[in-house]
């Protein structure tokens, strides 16, 4: 993000996100985008890369915009499908501005700040996989998508076909279909996913790695527990003075070798 001349936020206030909107450039804090956990840090701030990320839809609002040229000049229709395409291709720049993406230490939180304002939260131990997607475009330019997938499901689509025939007779068409395929992927989205990031793999290694870290933080805390009160249980504890088993209190006896234990 280029230096916009203002200083960092305050301790505590989160990293500065660049958010582009109604053509103005607001510097905004985590904090303001959305509540953070306790103990919550914001590891990576990332938004897509402009405007090749977006290639697509610019393509697509370019092509109703040199249709509507085309067609003006034979209809006055040409002339509100030229205007139409021209709204479409401002929408999409404002559009490819819109997204930020935060990494945290607890989850990925995905903003979206187009007309509307949109936050989809991703728990790490909530992610059952992560897919990177790098299309011809972004193998040349060095960016894609990192998708998570859910153990609900959230971020997978599906695609298919269906085959058929059809003939006709004295009494009407007759149709027969043929078998259906279906495939279920990954679906790489702005508002679904991290879209068009620069260095996607190292992006999934981090999730990755926090993820793991996330996972092992409920038993290291166990473990945490179970030492400091472990010199508490063994207050007051005798053991054997052969083969230093604990032993119950008021036994005779070590339960282990069998030794007969000296009163104290």
């Amino acid at each position: 993000m280029p230096d916009m001349g203002l200083g960092p936020p305050a301790a505590g206030q989160g990293s500065w996100v660049d958010i582009r909107s109604g053509g103005k450039i607001a510097m905004v804090t985590f904090q303001e985008v959305i509540s953070p956990l306790p103990g919550e840090k914001v590891l990576k701030t990332l938004q897509p890369v402009r405007p090749w990320a977006f290639l697509g839809y610019y393509i697509g609002a370019s092509i109703l915009l040199l249709f509507g040229i085309f067609v003006s000049s034979l209809t006055a229709w040409g002339l509100l499908i030229v205007a139409l395409g021209v709204l479409l291709v401002i929408a999409v720049y404002f559009y490819s501005g819109a997204f930020t993406y935060f990494l945290t230490n607890k989850r990925i939180v995905i903003y979206r700040k187009f007309i509307t304002i949109s936050t989809r939260q991703v728990q790490y131990d909530d992610l059952s996989d992560v897919v990177v997607d790098i299309g011809i475009i972004g193998r040349l330019l060095g960016f894609g998508n990192v998708i998570p997938v859910t153990k609900s499901g959230l971020g997978l689509g599906s695609t298919g076909w269906h085959a058929g025939t059809g003939w006709g007779t004295g009494r009407g068409p007759i149709v027969v279909g043929g078998p259906v395929s279906t495939t279920v992927r990954a679906v790489a989205s702005p508002s679904t996913c991290i879209y068009g990031v620069r260095e996607p793999l190292a992006v999934k290694d981090l999730i990755f790695k926090h993820q793991e870290e996330y996972a092992e933080a409920p038993y290291l805390k166990k473990i945490t527990k179970a030492v400091e009160e472990k010199p508490k249980a063994l207050a007051g504890a005798r053991f054997c003075p052969f083969c230093g088993t604990q032993l119950v209190e008021g036994a005779k006896f070590c339960s282990s070798c069998g030794k007969k234990i000296q009163p104290d």
